[in-house]
């Protein structure tokens, strides 16, 4: 996830199966997480090309990430959750309602009627979003499936096996 629209996201979760909701919940797995500066490079400071940041941004978190990638360069990380970047809660929707949500999709999410209700809901209700959260992990473990002679168990990630 990057720069696409809400749209293209909920396109792309529905042909797997799974529907806007499971968009907002799965999304909050991004309260643990880090990103490169250059993949948020474009929102500090070219937004859309305009020279300018993106204007959901808060002006001061924007400013806490332009200085933290000046001083890191495009490989230095950012935390996807700038409050509590370790801890599993829903600190990550409470950012995108002060404009702290580092990808731009994310803080789409809270300007769009399908989506943010939800980011609503779960910034403030911790256990209604992991309650939510298992529940929607469940359903994506069951999309797309192998069974049969379509793939196999690896015995390394990395590396298909060898008989």
């Amino acid at each position: 996830m990057g720069r696409e629209s809400v749209t293209d996201l909920v396109g792309f979760f529905e042909s797997r199966g799974l529907n806007v909701f499971d968009l907002v919940v799965l999304s909050g797995a991004h309260t643990i997480g880090r990103a490169t500066c250059a993949a948020v490079k474009p929102r500090l400071c070219n937004h859309q090309g305009t020279g300018k940041p993106d204007s959901t941004l808060d002006r001061r978190y924007g400013d806490f990430l332009r200085r933290k990638c000046r001083s890191a360069g495009d490989g230095g990380y950012l935390e996807l959750d700038g409050e509590t970047p370790t801890t599993f809660d829903h600190r990550y929707y409470q950012n995108l309602l002060h404009g702290m949500g580092l990808l731009e999709t994310d803080q789409k999410m809270l300007l769009d009627s399908r989506t943010g209700s939800f980011v609503r809901q779960f910034a403030s209700q911790d256990g209604l979003f992991r309650h939510q959260f298992a529940d929607s992990m469940r359903r994506l473990g069951a999309v797309q499936v192998l069974t049969g002679n379509e793939g196999e168990v690896r015995l390394k990630c990395s590396a298909v096996n060898s008989y």
